[in-house]
């Protein structure tokens, strides 16, 4: 079926403003039938990954936890990077003319392992051309083939390559940042993907906050106005004071304290 340009927002019948990601087809525009409650969770994907809704000053986004229960108001991040091989400088196994939707990749060893190693495990990804001919684009993944040892596989796109590809170019593969989610790091290895506001099957899929104020597991004793982080102390949120690798998240509203078993609200202000 074609592709459609999908660009309003839903309003749901309970104040929720539903925006899509990119859609491939009319069929993935089932999701319009699900009920938006970021209060549940649920085995089956019921939106596309990274979908977006909003009510008030609160906002939240569509993840699948990995394989790992979450437990509620824990801050999540994006799964930990796979293999460095798979970031960039993968090989092109074909020539890809301009206006084509798919790119022919040769698999390694190191490739060929998971998530890549399962058709369609970087479904909603992204792929960059970091070098060679028709470098510096970046594409949404449709879906793929699996990567099996040295052979070529075929990744799909949602939109054309407007530069052609050699068999020179050199491509990088990036999971969706809202695909296999992981309580945040000690050292965070991802981008934050939000709070969940119940506890998380592992596997399901559910609604995790992004903006405005949520409760959040906390490590530290807050002062009002000072930056809330994570990637100091895993799962948990902290004080930025020399931030490294730490990610601000948003703003206190109450006084954390100094245990990983008692609760603050945060204001977030998640970069999305």
């Amino acid at each position: 079926m074609s592709r459609l340009n999908y660009t309003r927002a839903v309003y749901n019948k309970s104040g929720y403003v539903l925006f899509l990601p990119d859609v491939g087809a009319e069929e993935e525009l089932l999701c319009l039938q699900n009920p938006i409650n970021p209060y549940v969770e649920s085995l089956t994907q019921q939106f596309p990954l990274g979908s977006k809704i909003i009510k008030g000053e609160s906002g939240w986004q569509y993840v699948k936890n990995a394989a790992v229960a979450l437990g509620i108001a824990v801050p999540t991040q994006g799964a930990a990077a796979p293999h460095a091989e798979f970031d960039n400088d993968i090989v092109v196994g074909a020539v890809a003319a301009i206006g084509a939707l798919t790119v022919t990749l040769t698999s390694t060893a190191n490739l060929s392992n998971a998530p890549l190693s399962t058709k369609d495990g970087f479904k909603d990804g992204f792929l960059i051309v970091n070098d060679g001919t028709g470098e510096g684009q970046g594409r949404k993944i449709k879906g793929h083939e699996a990567a099996q040892g040295t052979s070529n596989f075929i990744v799909t796109l949602y939109d054309p390559l407007t530069i052609a590809l050699a068999i020179t170019s050199e491509v990088g593969l990036i999971q969706h940042p809202c695909a296999n989610v992981v309580a945040t790091k000690a050292v965070m290895t991802n981008v934050f993907t939000g709070i969940p506001l119940i506890p998380i099957t592992a596997s399901y899929y559910f609604w995790a906050q992004m903006q405005g104020p949520t409760p959040v597991v906390t490590a530290s004793v807050n002062v009002k106005g000072t930056k809330i982080i994570v990637g100091t102390v895993a799962a948990v949120a902290g004080v930025a004071v020399d931030v490294t690798t730490e990610v601000v998240i948003g703003y206190p509203l109450t006084l954390g304290q100094t245990t990983d078993t008692e609760y603050m609200i945060v204001n977030l202000q998640g970069n999305w």
